[in-house]
């Protein structure tokens, strides 16, 4: 009898974790969104452990999700060994503008926690706010992710825009230090549409985890580049990396120059409805860091790649990150600064912000600054992020926040009334 109380027990305690395992196993999680093709559209993306139905439940009443929408899944190993290796992705359409949605997704009847976003408003005329950082890791991110809740919770914000360098990395640990990465950046990225770019860090296993991981409303034959308008602004997310790794090897820069001029042109013919061009990506094109990086050598890879494609274009503002500080340019081009302020200025405003928090601390800006170098910030220990806000088609406002007070370490305004090419 006591032996077949102890099988009995056994079998209850396999049952139990049989279950237990089953149900995290292929419980959805990382959940996060992003932009879709069109404003109408919004891409929907989560993991889980197991294969199952890709579905998003929405509707604009929390207590009512009255319409599905179902996408596809796919097994993610390369580089993933031990992460969760089911991706799914979900493009929910016909959404209306400036709405409040709320959704959950699931997978094999395990469903996630109820989420909301709301949806870009329709043309031009309004005020986006965005979030930006870049080198945001896992460990040294917690930092600012407190104060990154409060933002995305505050309603204020339309998107985020990270400008390359997550988790470090999220392949490391055979794929297992990106989940826990996807996991911590749930609550903004659940919320607010999480616009990337390229990083160094995600270089490994051939950018296999930033392809995978995310999607991009690409409008080209390639996930690392693509553009999207919203408000009075055109953005365009670029990659820095297609200059430095073998992948890129014999098409990466050929490629990339071709779709930039094409999209370029194409932003040239709008700009009557969205005048300001603001383009981001990793690697800054100047610096005042003591390392070697490629910003602090006039011989940049860099910046001889693209400095004078923008600035003919007339890009106004160049969003970058990968030295772990801040630092504001005065308008520059080709190393001559144009003018000691931003009115009307006569060449692109470098915004390097890359002190988001990861484990290699800050960089440090001890030595004399360049001329173009208006504010600079590297204090150990200080982290923090940018606040960008499209104000209309004359005025942007540019905002570096501390985080834990959440207080304001740099601001300024730029002032442009005649977009279009400086030369």
């Amino acid at each position: 009898m006591e032996g077949n109380q102890m099988l009995l027990a056994c079998i209850v305690c396999v049952i139990y974790a049989f279950l237990a395992t089953s149900a995290s196993a292929v419980g959805p999680e990382q959940v996060h969104i992003s932009f879709g093709y069109q404003p109408s559209q919004m891409f929907v993306m989560w993991s889980t452990a197991q294969f199952g139905d890709s579905t998003v439940a929405y509707g604009t009443d929390q207590f009512h999700l009255s319409s599905k929408k179902s996408g596809t899944c796919w097994r993610f190993t390369y580089g993933n060994p031990n992460g969760l290796q089911y991706i799914h992705r979900v493009l929910l359409e016909d959404l209306k503008p400036g709405t409040g949605y709320w959704y959950y997704v699931q997978t094999s009847g395990n469903s996630s926690d109820l989420f909301h976003f709301t949806t870009m408003q329709s043309g031009a005329g309004w005020s986006p706010k965005v979030l930006v950082y870049g080198d945001m890791g896992k460990e040294g991110g917690s930092q600012s992710l407190p104060s990154l809740y409060k933002e995305a919770a505050s309603g204020e914000y339309a998107a985020v825009v990270h400008v390359g360098d997550f988790a470090y990395d999220l392949d490391s640990d055979g794929g297992e230090n990106g989940d826990e990465f996807m996991r911590r950046l749930e609550p903004i990225a659940s919320t607010l549409p999480y616009m990337t770019a390229e990083g160094n860090h995600e270089s490994g296993y051939n950018f296999s985890h930033y392809i995978n991981r995310f999607s991009m409303p690409s409008n080209s034959s390639s996930p690392h580049w693509y553009s999207w308008d919203m408000g009075p602004a055109h953005f365009i997310s670029y990659s820095t990396e297609v200059y430095f790794y073998s992948y890129f090897s014999g098409w990466g820069i050929s490629q990339q120059l071709k779709w930039l001029q094409e999209d370029l042109a194409k932003a040239q013919t709008n700009r009557a409805e969205r005048p300001w061009i603001i383009a981001y990506g990793h690697r800054p094109m100047y610096c005042s860091n003591l390392n070697r990086d490629d910003c602090t050598t006039p011989k940049s890879v860099v910046r001889a790649g693209l400095e004078e494609m923008f600035y003919k274009a007339g890009v106004d503002i160049i969003l970058e990150a990968h030295e772990h500080s801040y630092e504001r340019l005065w308008p520059v081009f080709n190393e001559t600064v144009t003018a000691n302020n931003y009115i009307d200025p006569k060449a692109p405003v470098h915004l390097v912000s890359g002190t988001a928090g990861c484990r290699e601390g800050v960089d440090p800006m001890l030595g004399p600054k360049g001329p173009w170098s208006a504010f600079r910030s590297w204090y150990p220990s200080r982290h923090g992020y940018g606040r960008l806000e499209v104000v209309n088609s004359t005025h942007v406002y540019w905002g570096q926040v501390v985080d834990g007070n959440m207080t304001l370490e740099d601001e300024i305004w730029i002032v442009q009334h005649s977009h279009g090419p400086f030369n």
